[in-house]
């Protein structure tokens, strides 16, 4: 039964009064604010429903719904949720099953790898639920197994520890061999990136390579070599990687090996590499660095760290070549990524020709009414 609830303080205007998922700590009226986590139903301050959802005492973000009316989370309602996002997904080895508040549960995401599944549970919501959850995930896909992550950074907002993983069924100590992205690849699934290694490029890897034929490639920020792979695989005529990570780089030069690429793999900062590296020395450079923008302070700062970036990788490229740009923070958008290029393109006295924009993988859902859904944008530039 859902018995607490809360209440927006008198002249709040709430996201969540418009369909945002999230309602945070300073926006609920201290005496309407729940005992204890749990389950809670939130009211606007004119009495109006606003959904039930997973209160946390600890964190910002005070409540996450999960459904938008009157209802618990229970075997019903999950597997509810589980079929409607199975329903949306394309069909592929590799996938993004369930991501969190995009598709109705909050701290919950499952990725799966052909026959195995990786969870990840970063809310005291879903961990109180996950016995109900692991059965509707073990009847619903029928995995080998499931691994089960509390590593996920954002557990201590929650207020909940980080713990060692876990595994429902079997669970292979090595690598795993699927298809991600048109290419047999070695995963990680115990001790891989967040739930294994990233899907959300997955559209984009086909776009690149298309571009990479005959051509000399650098890809930034590599990690296991998502687009080095693809455009050696396509016929590029020379394929560097870089990444800081000797494990990102280890599984990423298994993967070359295993698909008989030559691919250059030097483990260093992106920067530092670009500076050492001679004008005009390549035809296509990728740049998809990490998250940086975390919080709106941070944002200013991240602007001018990816601006350096950017202004050493347009050096490095050729006139007449390509750009790919990667932001993976809702903070650094789509226009701000272009602005950032375009300006440095004239200062750097190149002409701009935006040719494309690149987005998430469709099985990562962007909710319009969730902006923080659309996290990762992209420009295809080419630069006389």
């Amino acid at each position: 039964m859902v018995r607490e609830t809360l209440r927006l303080k008198r002249g709040v205007r709430s996201l969540a009064q418009t369909g945002h998922p999230w309602i945070l700590a300073d926006e609920i009226e201290p005496s309407e604010k729940p005992r204890n986590d749990g389950q809670a139903v939130a009211y606007s301050s004119e009495g109006v429903m606003l959904g039930t959802g997973f209160f946390s005492a600890h964190s910002r973000i005070a409540w996450r719904r999960f459904r938008p009316d009157l209802g618990p989370l229970d075997e019903d309602w999950i597997d509810h949720a589980l079929q409607r996002a199975l329903a949306k997904r394309p069909c592929r080895i590799s996938r993004r099953l369930f991501w969190s508040e995009s598709d109705g549960i909050p701290g919950f995401v499952v990725d799966q790898y052909g026959q195995y599944l990786v969870v990840q549970i970063t809310t005291q919501g879903v961990e109180s639920a996950w016995p109900e959850i692991q059965k509707s995930l073990l009847r619903l896909i029928q995995p080998k197994g499931i691994w089960v992550r509390r590593d996920a950074a954002g557990r201590k907002i929650e207020g909940l520890e980080n713990l060692t993983g876990e595994s429902v069924g079997v669970i292979p100590e090595d690598f795993v061999r699927v298809e991600i992205g048109g290419m047999v690849v070695p995963v990680d699934l115990r001790m891989g990136q967040k739930t294994g290694t990233y899907l959300d490029q997955q559209d984009n890897y086909s776009i690149v390579a298309e571009a990479a034929k005959g051509k000399r490639v650098l890809d930034l920020y590599c990690h296991n070599g998502g687009f080095a792979l693809r455009c050696a695989a396509a016929g590029a005529q020379m394929v560097t990687g870089v990444d800081r990570s000797e494990t990102s780089l280890r599984i990423a030069k298994l993967a070359s090996l295993e698909n008989s690429l030559t691919i250059r793999w030097p483990q260093e900062d992106a920067v530092r590499f670009l500076r050492s590296s001679r004008k005009g020395e390549y035809d296509l450079v990728i740049v998809d660095p990490p998250g940086l923008a975390k919080s709106r302070d941070s944002r200013a700062a991240s602007l001018r760290f990816m601006a350096e970036i950017h202004r050493q990788a347009i050096r490095v490229l050729v006139r007449g070549g390509t750009l790919v740009s990667f932001s993976c923070s809702h903070r650094v958008g789509v226009e701000d990524l272009r602005g950032m290029i375009q300006t440095l393109a004239v200062e750097e006295k190149r002409g701009a020709t935006f040719l494309r924009t690149l987005s998430q993988a469709a099985d990562h859902p962007h909710l319009s009414s969730f902006p923080e859904s659309q996290y990762l944008t992209g420009w295809m530039v080419e630069l006389k």
